[in-house]
């Protein structure tokens, strides 16, 4: 009976945490918790650089015993995120949490794609999995209700209004309401975007929620709603082709909005598959499925692959 006392109190002190998570309201609600805490709506460089040193950084002295065995006294920076996993790769990963650094800034690395590179175990699938169970255990992400890409609620903001926002808040927002979001505003709520449900949902691997994965893809399946989605044909005898009602965004680029998405064995496609990934780190936006406008895409791309391809 102990042990199951003492399980259940586990169970009892997860349920309180996971209530604590929960968020239902406006955008008026929304302003007031961004008042107090400006790193809501980071962009998901930033917001998975965080993640990450958040556990810590610890930096290496040249005159430690295995800094000057190990990298010739050379001081070096181990993020203590990957100290219990990762051996002998501080190098490596310092390379990629100076990309992560330089993107959540806004810099180029912020419109490239993060490579991992080398021979068949050298950890590649390994450090990305990590890298993603990192996001998962962060805290969860406000978006629209319902919205298939779970964007931004400051999206909500008219054009008009937003170089005035920056000016208060000091946060400069970027994109804009998808297709479907847009239709919704429009229709449910007469335009009012005071009205719009805002909630709040975590990352999740398996659930498909903030994190997309790519497998290579034989070049004669090869199909881009994969990547951007597809229209539903069970609602095109309902509405019309350029109907954003009849689009379904369940593609990796939809799913790993505000969070990551994954090419596994990248360099194994088509090059002709991968030309959204150019349109998505370059003009931070993906097209989407039928006749509608671009989608606004704020993810973080990794993709890894061996050396003999």
């Amino acid at each position: 009976m102990k042990k199951t006392n003492k399980f259940l109190s586990a169970v009892t002190k997860h349920q309180k945490e996971r209530t604590k998570e929960r968020f239902e309201g406006f955008l008026k609600d929304y302003l007031e918790i961004l008042e107090l805490n400006l790193d809501i709506p980071a962009l998901s460089h930033k917001r998975l650089y965080d993640a990450i040193t958040k556990h810590g950084i610890t930096r290496m002295k040249d005159d430690d015993p295995r800094c000057r065995k190990l990298f010739n006294a050379e001081p070096v920076r181990t993020y203590d995120y990957f100290q219990d996993s990762f051996f002998g790769m501080e190098r490596s990963l310092n390379k990629v949490m100076r990309f992560l650094h330089s993107a959540s800034m806004k810099g180029e690395e912020s419109r490239q794609v993060l490579l991992l590179l080398g021979p068949v175990g050298a950890g590649k699938s390994a450090l990305v999995e990590h890298i993603k169970k990192a996001l998962e255990a962060s805290e969860g992400v406000y978006h629209i209700a319902d919205c298939p890409i779970r964007e931004e609620p400051l999206h909500l903001i008219p054009r008009g209004l937003r170089k005035e926002f920056e000016e208060v808040y000091g946060v400069k927002i970027e994109g804009d309401l998808c297709p479907v979001c847009r239709y919704n505003l429009l229709d449910d709520y007469d335009g009012d975007y005071t009205k719009v449900p805002i909630t709040i949902s975590s990352f999740s691997i398996r659930g498909r929620r903030g994190i997309g994965v790519v497998p290579p893809m034989d070049p004669n399946t090869q199909d881009s709603s994969v990547l951007i989605g597809s229209e539903d044909i069970s609602k095109l005898d309902l509405y019309s082709e350029d109907d954003p009602r009849v689009l379904s965004l369940n593609g990796a680029f939809n799913v790993g909005n505000r969070g990551i998405v994954e090419f596994v064995e990248v360099f194994k496609n088509e090059i002709e598959f991968l030309h959204t990934m150019i349109t998505a780190t370059q003009e931070k936006s993906v097209p989407s499925p039928g006749k509608q406008a671009m989608i606004y895409f704020d993810g973080v791309i990794v993709s890894h692959c061996n050396e003999a391809e």
